[in-house]
């Protein structure tokens, strides 16, 4: 069985686990990107809040009321077995 591809992509992974671990990944694919043209610099704008902001709801939100009564079926509310 061939096995070329198996190792390729062993050496390939570690390859990048240690350029990463060393620090030199991000140099080497900047200059990977620049050789075939992809590179884009990097984003240097200061973060700005949104335009609008909505807060989360905090208060307790019951989503009973959205369904109708159903006739022949009992809905127990509680653990108290209190029937609708």
């Amino acid at each position: 069985m061939n096995l070329t591809w198996f190792y390729f992509h062993c050496v390939l992974a570690m390859v990048i686990l240690v350029k990463d671990y060393n620090g030199t990944l991000e140099d080497s694919l900047d200059r990977f990107e620049k050789s075939i043209g992809l590179y884009t610099e990097p984003d240097t704008t200061n973060t700005e809040t949104p335009p609008y902001y909505i807060p989360p709801i905090e208060e307790e939100v019951d989503s009973t009321w959205i369904l109708p009564p159903i006739d022949g079926i009992d809905i127990y509310v509680d653990s108290n077995i209190v029937k609708v």
